[in-house]
């Protein structure tokens, strides 16, 4: 999505403007690092004011994509030798 607003030379908030988005919610959806899941209508939003097809939007599957660290659940704590209960 950031490569079809640089390819239109548009801002994110031209793009908050005519999506009707607003701007710090496509702010925390576009964000590089750690972006927040994007509805179905958000992108079809997006979508129609870019002109271009939903699909062109999504992350090609080629493309390595940013991979999250899973965190240990609650009480639990990882050691040498894998995870342990934490001690509270």
């Amino acid at each position: 999505m950031r490569a079809v607003l640089a390819q239109k030379r548009l801002t994110q908030e031209w793009l908050s403007e005519a999506s009707g988005i607003p701007m710090r919610t496509l702010a925390r959806r576009l964000h590089v690092r750690h972006p927040s899941p994007m509805s179905i209508e958000e992108l079809a939003e997006i979508a129609a004011a870019l002109d271009v097809d939903m699909v062109d939007l999504l992350p090609s599957l080629d493309q390595p994509q940013p991979v999250r660290p899973r965190s240990a659940p609650t009480g639990v704590a990882a050691g040498p030798t894998g995870f342990r209960a934490s001690a509270k």
